[in-house]
C-alpha cells in the first residue's frame, strides 16, 4: 500500500488523465484522440499519451522511500493491466464493452503513476534509479498505445502489446530492485542508535553465559570483562578519529551491528577489520 504522501503525489498529476477514467471507453478514446496526436509507426499503430509539462513549482519533491513504494505501484498495476490484456486472448473478448472499459481504466491508472514519476522533483543521489525506472515504464507506454489504438479503431490487431506487457513488468521490476538498494544504502549511512546499557547488559550476559555455560565463575567472569572491553571501544571510536568518511564509518558500523547484535568482541572485530580495509592500514 502506498503511503499517504505517495498518494498525494499521484493526485498531483490525476487531472492530466483524468479524462480517460471518466465515460464510456469508446468515448473517452475518442475525446484522447482528439487532443493527442497519433503517431504511426511501421507495424502496429498506436496511441501515444504523454503527460502535460508544468511550470517550475508543478513539480513536487519526494523521499527514497517515495519513490520505490511509487515504483512498487506501478509495478503492480502493469500486472494487473497485463492480467486484464490476457483475457483478450479468449474468442470474442476484445469486442466486450466490459473488458474495453476495464483496460483503459487499468492503462489510465498506469498513466498516472508513469507521470508521478516522470513529474516528481527526486533527490540528487536517487536521479539515475529514477531515470531507469522511467524508462523502464516505456514498455507500458508502448504496450498502452497500441492497445489505445486497437480499440479506437475497433480493430483487434495488438500482438505487440503482449511483449511490451511482459517487457515493462521485466524492466520496472529490474528498476524497483536497484532503486530499493539505493534506498538501502543511504539506510546504512545514517548513524545507527546509540547502544542502550541495560540492553548491552543483557546481551553480554546472554553471550557469556552461552560460551561458559554458567552464570557465574572465572570464564563466565572473563567474558563479560571481553565484552565490556569492546563495548567501551566501540563506545569511543568515531570517523574523524579513524580518518574515514561519516557516511562510510556509518555503513560499516551498522553491518557490524547486523552481522554481530548480541556479541560486543565480535562487533568489534568487525569494525577493526573493516576500517582497516578502508583506510587500507593494520587497524
Amino acid at each position: 500500500m502506498a503511503s499517504t504522501r505517495v498518494r498525494q503525489i499521484g493526485l498531483a498529476v490525476t487531472l492530466i488523465v483524468l479524462w480517460v477514467t471518466t465515460g464510456p471507453a469508446e468515448q473517452r478514446l475518442s475525446e484522447v484522440a482528439g487532443t493527442i496526436k497519433l503517431k504511426r509507426p511501421a507495424g502496429d499503430q498506436f496511441v501515444m499519451v504523454e503527460p502535460e509539462a508544468g511550470g517550475p513549482g508543478a513539480r513536487m519533491g519526494a523521499t527514497g522511500s517515495d519513490l520505490v513504494d511509487l515504483t512498487g505501484q506501478l509495478l503492480e498495476e502493469g500486472r494487473a493491466a497485463s492480467t486484464v490484456l490476457d483475457e483478450s486472448r479468449s474468442d470474442l473478448t476484445f469486442f466486450d464493452p466490459d473488458w474495453r472499459r476495464r483496460m483503459l481504466d487499468g492503462l489510465a491508472e498506469i498513466d498516472t503513476t508513469r507521470f508521478s514519476l516522470e513529474l516528481v522533483e527526486a533527490p540528487e543521489r536517487y536521479v539515475d534509479a529514477l531515470n531507469r525506472v522511467v524508462e523502464a515504464a516505456r514498455e507500458y507506454q508502448l504496450a498502452a498505445g497500441i492497445v489505445r489504438w486497437a480499440i479506437l479503431r475497433d480493430r483487434p490487431v495488438f500482438s505487440k502489446a503482449f511483449d511490451h506487457m511482459k517487457a515493462g513488468e521485466r524492466d520496472v521490476g529490474a528498476a524497483l530492485a536497484g532503486l530499493r538498494r539505493e534506498v538501502g544504502v543511504e539506510g546504512n549511512e545514517a548513524a545507527p542508535p546509540p547502544i542502550d546499557p541495560f540492553t548491552a547488559g543483557q546481551a553480554m550476559a546472554e553471550a557469556c553465559g552461552a560460551y561458559s555455560r554458567a552464570t557465574h565463575g572465572p570464564d563466565y567472569d572473563r567474558c563479560i570483562g571481553r565484552q565490556q572491553a569492546a563495548l567501551l571501544a566501540i563506545e569511543h571510536r568515531f570517523s574523524f578519529a579513524e580518518r574515514v568518511d561519516e557516511r562510510a564509518f556509518n555503513a560499516i558500523r551498522s553491518r557490524c551491528l547486523e552481522e554481530w547484535p548480541r556479541d560486543f568482541v565480535g562487533r568489534d572485530r568487525c569494525e577493526r577489520q573493516a576500517i582497516a580495509d578502508v583506510t587500507g592500514g593494520l587497524y
